[in-house]
C-alpha cells in the first residue's frame, strides 16, 4: 500500500451497493488538510483507522445523521468496536484518541457546512473520556446487550468478550437448530438435504463434520421453506424474535446482512490483511488474511456469505484450489445461468439469483472442480426462442385453484405454485381453452411441470385415478400443454430449484 490515500480508495471501493453518511471526498479533504498541518503518513494513518472504524460502525447501525448521534450512542460505538474490530483494544487512552480525532474531523466538517454542529461529538467526548477513568454510559438491555452487565472498560479484555461473543453465537445456534428439528419442518429437511448433497449423492462417511457445518451454511442462508417461501433465518428472525435475548437478537441482526459471495485473493496487504476480488463483481474487498499457504494464496477460490462491508461472518466458507482458467470457466458458466433465470425472471439481478439460487453455483464449482466436465449448462436454454405471451385472456379460475391445492397436497413449494400457475395462465394466453372437467386440466399442468423438471415423484396413472379423470385425457392435454407453449425438459421459464440443481447434473 503506497500510503493513507490507496487505503482509503480500497475502503470505498469495496462494495458499491451500500453509500455511507461519512464521504470519501470528506475523509480525503480532512486528510489532506492535515497533511498540510504536518502530520505525518504515520499519523494520518492512524488517523484514517480511527475514522474508518467509526464509518463501519455507522453502516452497521445504519445511522445517516451525524448530528443526531448522542453521547449514549458514541458509547454503544465503542463498545460496537470493541467486538467487531479485532485489532482494537478499550482504554481510556486508545478512546480519548478516538475522540480527539472525531471531534477534529466533525469540525472540518462543520468549516464546510456539511454538518449543523458539533456540541453532541464534545459532549459526549467528555462525559465518556474527559476524567481520569473511562465513563462508558450505561444503557438498558436493549440498546447495550452483549456490554450491559457491569461492563468496566478499564479492565476489559478483548479476549474475554469473544468468549462471551462464542458463547452467544453456540446458544442462538442451539437455538435455531432445535426449532427446525421439530415435526413440522421434516420435509423441508429432507428437501433440502436432497437439493443440497445433489440427486446423485448421498452424505459422507468421512469429513462428517465439515458436510453438517456446509448443509447447516446453506440451510439457513440460502435455502426456501416450502409453504412460505422464506429464508430460514429470516423465518425464525420473525417468529422468535421476543424468546430471544438482547445479545442474541444482535447477533441474529448480523447474521441476516450475510451475503452469498464467490471471491478470490487479489494481493497480500500485510499479515494481518489480504486484498480480495468479487469474482462477480469486480467489486475489491478487504479481508482477514485466511489460514492458507503463502503459496497456494492466489490459487484459492473462495464461496460463503460475507457480513456487508467484508467482515466474514462465524458461518460456514468454503475455499477450493482452481487454476485462472478453471476460476474463468466457473464465472462464465454461473453468468449463463443468471442469464437463464433471466428468461424467468427478466428484471433480475446478480444479487437475485443468488438469493433463489444460490445452491446451484455451489453445484457448479464443485461440479466442475470435481467431476472436470466441459460445461454445466446447456446452449437451448439460452438461445431458443419462445412463443411470446400477451395477456389477452383470464385464465380458468376453477383450474387455478384446484391446481394450487393440488400442487401442495403433492408436496410443491410456494415458489413451485407460482411457477405452476404461470405455465396455466401462458398456456391460456396462447389458446382457447375449453374446460368441461377442471380436474383433467389441473393434473395434466401439474403433470406438465414435473416432467419439465425432471420430479419422478408424480405416477401419471396415480395422478388420474386420485382426481377421477382418465388417463388418456390426462395424456391429451399434458400433450397440448407442451404443444402450444413449445415446453421441453429443464424449461426456463418453468425451471423450479429442485429443476435448475438436477439440470446441471443429466445435461
Amino acid at each position: 500500500m503506497k500510503n493513507v490515500y490507496d487505503e482509503v480508495r480500497l475502503f470505498y471501493e469495496e462494495d458499491i451497493e451500500w453509500d455511507p453518511i461519512v464521504k470519501r471526498e470528506w475523509v480525503e479533504g480532512f486528510l489532506r488538510q492535515k497533511a498540510w498541518q504536518g502530520s505525518t503518513d504515520d499519523e494520518l494513518r492512524i488517523t484514517w483507522r480511527n475514522i474508518e472504524m467509526f464509518i463501519l460502525y455507522l453502516i452497521h447501525a445504519e445511522n445517516d445523521h451525524l448530528d443526531e448521534l448522542t453521547p449514549q450512542e458514541y458509547s454503544i460505538a465503542i463498545e460496537w468496536l470493541a467486538s467487531h474490530i479485532p485489532d482494537y483494544n478499550v482504554s481510556l487512552e486508545s478512546v480519548r484518541r478516538f475522540f480527539e480525532i472525531l471531534k477534529d474531523f466533525y469540525n472540518f466538517l462543520y468549516s464546510k457546512k456539511l454538518i449543523a454542529g458539533t456540541d453532541e461529538i464534545f459532549r459526549a467526548a467528555e462525559e465518556i473520556a474527559g476524567g481520569n477513568s473511562l465513563n462508558l454510559i450505561k444503557a438498558g438491555v436493549e440498546e447495550i446487550g452483549l456490554f450491559n452487565d457491569d461492563f468496566d472498560a478499564s479492565t476489559f479484555m478483548v479476549d474475554e468478550l469473544n468468549q462471551r461473543v462464542g458463547d452467544t453465537v453456540e446458544r442462538l445456534m442451539t437455538k435455531i437448530g432445535s426449532y427446525f428439528q421439530r415435526e413440522q419442518f421434516s420435509n423441508d429437511f429432507d428437501r433440502a438435504l436432497y437439493l443440497y448433497t445433489g440427486p446423485f449423492e448421498s452424505i459422507p462417511e468421512d469429513e462428517h463434520d465439515e458436510f453438517w457445518l456446509g448443509f447447516w451454511d446453506y440451510f439457513l442462508f440460502d435455502y426456501h421453506l416450502i409453504t412460505t417461501d422464506e429464508n430460514p433465518l429470516r423465518h425464525f428472525s420473525d417468529l422468535q424474535d421476543t424468546a430471544l435475548t438482547a445479545d442474541e437478537r444482535q447477533i441474529l441482526k448480523d447474521l441476516l446482512n450475510a451475503k452469498f459471495t464467490v471471491f478470490y485473493i487479489n494481493k497480500i496487504l500485510g499479515p494481518e490483511w489480504v486484498e480480495c476480488i468479487d469474482l462477480f463483481t469486480g467489486v475489491t474487498m478487504k479481508l482477514p488474511y485466511p489460514d492458507f499457504d503463502f503459496n497456494s494464496l492466489k490459487k484459492i477460490l473462495f464461496y460463503g456469505h460475507l457480513y456487508s462491508g467484508g467482515v466474514v461472518m462465524l458461518n460456514y466458507v468454503t475455499s477450493v484450489e482452481v487454476s485462472l482458467n478453471l476460476r474463468q470457466r466457473i464465472k462464465d458458466e454461473v453468468v449463463r445461468q443468471k442469464q437463464i433465470y433471466e428468461i424467468q425472471c427478466p428484471e433480475a439481478t446478480l444479487a437475485d439469483f443468488f438469493d433463489r439460487h444460490a445452491l446451484v453455483v455451489r453445484h457448479t464449482i464443485d461440479v466442475l472442480v470435481t467431476l472436470a466436465k466441459v460445461n454445466v449448462t446447456s446452449a437451448f436454454q439460452i438461445e431458443k426462442e419462445f412463443p411470446v405471451i400477451h395477456t389477452n385472456n383470464l385464465p380458468n379460475e376453477q383450474v387455478t385453484v384446484l391446481l394450487e391445492s393440488l400442487a401442495f397436497e403433492y408436496g410443491f413449494s410456494l415458489h413451485d405454485v407460482g411457477l405452476i400457475k404461470k405455465l396455466w395462465h401462458d398456456f391460456s394466453q396462447l389458446t382457447m381453452v375449453t374446460v368441461r372437467k377442471p380436474a383433467i386440466w389441473a393434473a395434466a399442468v401439474l403433470y406438465a411441470f414435473a416432467q419439465i423438471n425432471g420430479t419422478n415423484d408424480i405416477v401419471p396413472e396415480e395422478l388420474a385415478e386420485s382426481n377421477g379423470i382418465a388417463l388418456s385425457s390426462l395424456r391429451s392435454n399434458r400433450n397440448k400443454l407442451y404443444e402450444v407453449l413449445q415446453l421441453q425438459k429443464f424449461d426456463p421459464r418453468y425451471i423450479s430449484e429442485e429443476g435448475f440443481v438436477l439440470s446441471l447434473f443429466v445435461l
